[in-house]
């Protein structure tokens, strides 16, 4: 199977060893990452014209052996918010590559409409490869948030990462033309892409690794991913970026990680001092963990995401003692992997999200191998999980559950693959619709964030898609209620305060969308939670009135 990925582009000449990719995306430039067979020149064409009658066009680049014939070719003075269509072409003007397209972000700082696809935990070689991607060509993406585990080299190629030449080899496994990663997203939009432990350095690998071998890999990520500047070139891969009036903060949670092992002691966890998945280990300059802290601190964006490797939900910390006490330390040890195996970076970011910074604040996941939802009531902040790109389903969510551990309030519960969206609107209201497909293109999860600093507050749907949105008016007077879908049957609205009261009841008709419910006297500030009834519809929702 590897030998396959050594061979040319097909339906080209032999000048690419693969199509190329863009990232460090931004408003007005962008970087194509161009992987050459050879030392042969090339440049790159490009136009807002798909056929690229009259393109611009770069200066000649020639390939290094010493790069392994890898380019990075920026293109600047482009357009704002514009979709643009590029080739790569050799010295004499023959296309070497097919044409793909971008699309340039909006103004820095600017309120416009963007939408984002992420996910993680993609194999590419099972059954279902690819469905995913499929789905995701039609769902609109301008950009491609990848967290992590992207195509298992520690499982599919030969020595990873240790033998020489397997990391190279990793990264032609992740760009095979014949995988849909590529033809359907790669082609046609930027990428921001974070590793985890399986796309790093091996399962649950962690900054324990030989300090050259850390160094081999934090150079292929530079050399093989059109990627935003780095805050730590020497110590990791972490970054963000603006998309018009949204940052999204990438992190690294492996290459400065305190081993997992180190936090139990005498059958007991037990985290000893200085254990961190952030900031385990020395680093020149600025560590992680700060980094982050300060820039989320000093973001000015109207929405904050933050994309983890693996799930940030408090709740989870738990099941760690409880798997120690019933002889699962396996359980234990695998849980320990995600924030709550690391207490003292939980803790800092918990203790940031719970004041005014955590307004408008989203943390997408992967890792899980299962698609999940957290409100907020678990995550401090709503937390989307969307982590089985075409992975076999973990089927977390029924587990948890089956164990009374009820702590995302809404998950996948069929085998099916999924890949994540995110749509920021801009009118009528500023908010985040957070979505969730199946390799079949049905909705899985969705979920709403308006904008907390209008007043208004969106209430989730607990587990249940029917509810798209529950706002009340800044002076507490309305409720605006949105489904999904035209209810059903008719249904029994009841809203009660957050001790139990009720405060209002109405009837929801058959038919029924959207529907404006007025109160006999405005609600006062709080938070209140409601329930639609009826013939086959039982669903609970939430919201808050902040005067």
């Amino acid at each position: 199977m590897l030998a396959a990925l050594f061979n040319a582009v097909p339906g080209f000449s032999q000048s690419l060893f693969r199509w190329p990719l863009v990232g460090n995306v931004g408003s007005n430039g962008a970087t194509v990452l161009v992987w050459c067979n050879g030392a042969q020149p090339v440049r790159i064409e490009y136009s807002i014209d798909s056929t690229l009658a009259a393109p611009q066009r770069t200066a000649e680049h020639t390939p290094q052996q010493s790069e392994d014939f890898v380019l990075k070719i920026t293109l600047d003075g482009l357009l704002a918010a514009t979709r643009y269509h590029y080739r790569v072409v050799d010295a004499a003007g023959k296309a070497v590559s097919p044409t793909q397209s971008f699309t340039t972000f909006p103004a820095t700082g600017s309120d416009a409409p963007v939408t984002l696809l992420f996910g993680s935990c993609n194999r590419g070689t099972l059954g279902a490869a690819g469905k995913t991607f499929d789905v995701g060509d039609t769902l609109g993406g301008n950009y491609f948030i990848h967290l992590g585990d992207w195509s298992y080299p520690d499982v599919l190629v030969p020595g990873f990462p240790n033998s020489p030449g397997s990391v190279r080899q990793s990264y032609a496994m992740r760009l095979d033309t014949a995988y849909a990663i590529t033809k359907k997203i790669l082609s046609q939009m930027g990428i921001a892409y974070e590793w985890d432990d399986h796309d790093f350095a091996g399962n649950n690998g962690n900054g324990a690794i030989d300090p050259t071998l850390k160094a081999e890999l934090l150079k292929a990520y530079q050399r093989y991913q059109p990627h935003y500047p780095l805050a730590n070139p020497e110590g990791g891969i972490w970054h963000s970026f603006r998309i018009g009036n949204v940052e999204v903060f990438m992190m690294d949670s492996r290459t400065q990680r305190s081993p997992v092992d180190s936090a139990f002691r005498d059958g007991k966890f037990a985290p000893p001092a200085g254990h961190s998945m952030l900031s385990g280990y020395p680093v020149p300059g600025t560590d992680q963990r700060t980094w982050l802290l300060n820039a989320i601190r000093s973001s000015t964006a109207r929405w904050k995401i933050l994309a983890s490797q693996g799930p940030f939900n408090p709740a989870l910390a738990p099941l760690i003692p409880a798997a120690l006490l019933v002889g699962r330390p396996n359980i234990a040890h695998e849980t320990a992997e995600y924030w709550v195996g690391y207490p003292s970076d939980l803790d800092s970011l918990r203790s940031l999200l719970k004041t005014d910074v955590g307004r408008n604040f989203l943390i997408i996941t992967g890792s899980v191998h299962n698609n999940l939802v957290d409100d907020g009531s678990h995550s401090v902040v709503p937390e989307f999980v969307a982590a089985n790109l075409d992975i076999p389903n973990s089927f977390l969510y029924d587990t948890l559950r089956r164990y009374g551990l009820n702590v995302f309030t809404g998950g996948q519960t069929n085998g099916k693959s999924t890949i994540g969206r995110i749509r920021v609107e801009t009118t009528p209201a500023h908010r985040l619709v957070v979505e969730s497909f199946d390799e079949d293109g049905e909705l899985s999860l969705r979920y709403v964030m308006s904008d907390k600093s209008s007043g208004a507050e969106l209430a989730p749907p607990q587990g249940n898609p029917l509810v798209a949105s529950a706002t009340f008016s800044r002076d507490g007077a309305e409720l605006l209620l949105e489904l999904l879908a035209p209810l059903p049957n008719r249904a029994t609205v009841t809203l009660t305060d957050i001790q139990g009261n009720e405060v209002a009841r109405w009837q929801m008709e058959e038919g029924t969308a959207v529907v404006r419910q007025r109160f006999a006297a405005p609600l006062p500030s709080g938070v209140y939670l409601g329930k639609i009834v009826g013939a086959g519809v039982a669903v609970k929702f939430k919201g808050e009135v902040s005067k």
